[in-house]
């Protein structure tokens, strides 16, 4: 995330269908990164969970030498802002339909395959009712990832019963890509890491170890039942940190900011409950205040305070091809601290 800190983009105010969608997928993160909305059809849940970076692609004009026939319902997108050390889970786009038809009709999108506008039908689905309709564009985006010359874009077509011809989208309600922002087709990708494509969710439990009884001579007994001052012992501080204060508003568009909060604090003996101590800060500690060690060994110094569990906060900002990035960054909030 810092190393995006020399974007120098001006000030955008993110509005559109893509910004739309993608704003609603932000707010359905939890601290985990996880999705959590209950109207989200099970695959989408699955998918945005495991995805560590949702991209969303806006139609470009396509570069030159691209067919642009038929430009309403011709639709580029320029999957060249994907990191190279991502994986695609899944890839599709987004149609809507205007309310007041309800004429049965069959979207079909087709990928371009070649200058002069060869094509091949990547799916079909029928529409009956107003909307926004979901259709799985995969292998064409897979296909682009890995041959980027290859990318001729996609084309959308309408037809319906009783019409020899494709449909005009305004007779029967579809947005092209012409038309109002707020309804424009948009293109979606999902990516994630290789290594947490199928990662498994870390839970830390609670010290299952108890406190190792160790006979000791009856002064180290008395150290124990000392009190440690509650205002020096390792604990969580807060700390809030602002994108604005760090001059990166232009680009980030949610959150504003975020509690990354630290962790400050003395681990000395004992280490009580409270401290959320490790097993071997336990061990650590006791050898230090024992003092005995191996001649060639030297005594430890105390446990560090240091974060035990940490949160992932999702990030919502412009790329810098200014199609909109949602990642999420593990690791960014300090929820519990212990000594380690």
């Amino acid at each position: 995330m810092v190393g995006h800190h020399r974007h120098h983009h001006r000030a955008h105010r993110a509005h559109g269908s893509a910004p739309t969608w993608m704003k609603n997928i932000y707010n359905t993160l939890d601290e985990h990164g996880h999705a959590n909305a209950p109207n989200m059809d099970d695959v989408h849940r699955e998918t945005v969970t495991a995805a560590d970076t949702i991209i969303t692609f806006v139609n470009r004009d396509p570069p030159t030498g691209r067919p642009a026939h038929g430009a309403n319902k011709r639709l580029y997108f320029d999957v060249n802002d994907v990191p190279l050390d991502h994986s695609l889970l899944g890839a599709e786009i987004q149609v809507h339909r205007q309310p007041g038809f309800d004429e049965v009709v069959t979207l079909h999108v087709y990928v371009v395959t070649d200058e002069q506008g060869s094509e091949s039908k990547v799916a079909r689905v029928s529409l009956s009712e107003p909307g926004w309709v979901t259709v799985n564009v995969t292998r064409p985006v897979l296909s682009w990832l890995i041959f980027p010359d290859t990318n001729y874009g996609l084309r959308l077509a309408v037809t319906s019963p009783g019409y020899k011809h494709e449909r005009h989208f305004h007779e029967v309600g579809i947005s092209g890509s012409h038309d109002e922002e707020d309804y424009r087709p948009f293109m979606v990708g999902f990516f994630a890491l290789p290594a947490s494509a199928h990662k498994k969710k870390r839970i830390r439990t609670a010290r299952s170890v108890a406190r190792p009884a160790i006979s000791k001579p009856r002064k180290y007994r008395d150290l124990a039942d000392r009190q440690v001052g509650s205002e020096t012992a390792c604990k969580m501080k807060h700390l809030h940190v602002s994108f604005r204060d760090l001059g990166w508003e232009d680009w980030v568009i949610a959150p504003e900011g975020y509690d990354a909060n630290y962790c400050e604090g003395r681990c000395s003996f004992p280490l009580h409950a409270e401290l959320n101590a490790t097993n071997h800060a336990l061990v650590q500690t006791l050898v230090k205040v024992v003092g005995d060690v191996a001649d060639e060994t030297e005594v430890p110094p105390n446990a560090c305070c240091a974060p035990i569990d940490l949160a992932t906060i999702p990030v919502l900002y412009y790329s810098f091809d200014n199609n909109i990035v949602l990642k999420k960054y593990p690791m960014m909030i300090v929820k519990t601290c212990g000594c380690q």
